[in-house]
């Protein structure tokens, strides 16, 4: 075949090309517009939230401790606040009941963690009422133990930071440690939480600021202050954190891929959580020497999703500018606040709390982070 034929014949296929090519995407424009067409005249159906708890009780925040007397300004990286979802899922809390054999597991627990006498019994309780109880250390750092025996949350108290085995740091190990230590504590009482992700307390680099590597402190004049250096730490506090809430969600349209939801869980107090503790130098090894903990059961089961209809991310702001919303975090004096992202997320405080709701997210500059009740139309309380 001589070049010139050649060339011919590539020409030739090029324009069957290009006229095929054109075809498939003059088919695939009719084919959208047609969509766009019966989309206007016949909108798809949505299937509404199923509401399955009906009217949910109000999410209860902590009392503002920061003067919502902010300004805010949209700084996102697309300029917008984000398009969400019409729904979220709601779960309900496992519900912990009375027994008559608590008292008896919550004594148990104490001797575990050595509230005991010279005979290593266990220390005679005290009933502070409503299901609460207490235990008090005679010598050492003089601990506490306070125990709610229906959900087996607890605090511990003590002396630690007047104690000379404890500013010594003689035992006191790293970050890791620290973290191992709290949950070999747990597990001798039979309380390390199966939805604990521990990665979250491990990761140094995490670059959230939800979330915290286990906080190093020195001790001046009694009181624990900030350090960033092992070496003049006297205490480590450790915060757990629970697992991202995931799930598929069926958006409500006929035929529609469900979306693939992934959602931290966030507490009244960031970057920490309600479950901390606070690890000191021990006689021997290190050990925990304070603790709040309270902990919720999600619970899960494999029927269908309770759905909720959720706010815009639009609503969710004119609230925070309104000065409806909960300000959980801010180390600034800035009154302009930027809000530099906007993300859903699960909330769990410290109160009663009967179901696990979703929350918005605003989160800006020097630890600003501020939530929405996610969940609209709440008109009535269970």
């Amino acid at each position: 075949m001589s070049l010139h034929k050649a060339t011919e014949l590539i020409k030739k296929v090029l324009i069957v090309l290009s006229i095929g090519l054109g075809s498939i995407l003059l088919i695939v424009m009719i084919f959208r517009i047609f969509i766009f067409a019966k989309n206007i005249v016949s909108p798809p159906q949505i299937t509404p939230p199923n509401m399955t708890y009906e009217a949910l009780p109000e999410l209860q925040f902590l009392p503002n401790e920061i003067q919502n007397n902010f300004t805010y300004t949209i700084n996102t990286v697309s300029g917008v606040l984000p398009d969400f979802p019409d729904r979220l899922a709601v779960y309900p809390f496992t519900k912990s009941s009375p027994n008559l054999l608590n008292l008896d597991k919550a004594k148990i627990k104490a001797q575990a963690i050595k509230f005991v006498d010279v005979q290593s019994r266990v220390l005679p309780e005290i009933s502070l009422g409503n299901g609460k109880y207490q235990w008090n250390e005679q010598g050492g750092i003089n601990r506490q133990l306070k125990m709610d025996i229906v959900t087996f949350d607890f605090s511990i108290k003590s002396s630690y930071l007047s104690s000379l085995t404890v500013l010594a740091a003689q035992n006191l190990n790293d970050q890791n440690n620290a973290i191992q230590t709290v949950k070999a504590f747990l597990d001798s009482i039979e309380q390390y939480p199966a939805d604990i992700d521990i990665n979250k307390s491990q990761n140094q680099q995490n670059g959230l600021s939800y979330f915290t590597y286990p906080q190093l402190f020195n001790v001046r004049n009694g009181a624990l202050v900030k350090t960033t250096s092992l070496s003049t730490a006297k205490v480590i506090r450790v915060d757990l954190y629970q697992k991202d809430i995931e799930y598929d969600l069926d958006t409500g349209v006929q035929n529609a891929a469900k979306l693939k939801m992934k959602l931290p869980v966030l507490y009244p107090n960031p970057p920490y959580s309600t479950m901390s503790f606070w690890i000191a130098s021990g006689q021997n090894s290190s050990e925990v020497d304070a603790a709040e903990f309270i902990h919720r059961d999600i619970a899960k089961s494999d029927g269908p999703l309770a759905t909720y209809p959720i706010k815009t991310a639009k609503q969710a702001f004119e609230e925070l500018q309104n000065g409806k919303a909960y300000i959980a975090s801010y180390d600034g004096l800035e009154k302009e606040i930027l809000i530099n992202n906007v993300f859903l997320a699960y909330y769990i405080g410290s109160q009663d709390q009967q179901y696990l709701m979703p929350i918005i997210v605003f989160e800006g500059q020097k630890n600003f982070l501020s939530y929405v009740s996610a969940v609209k139309d709440i008109s009535s309380k269970k």
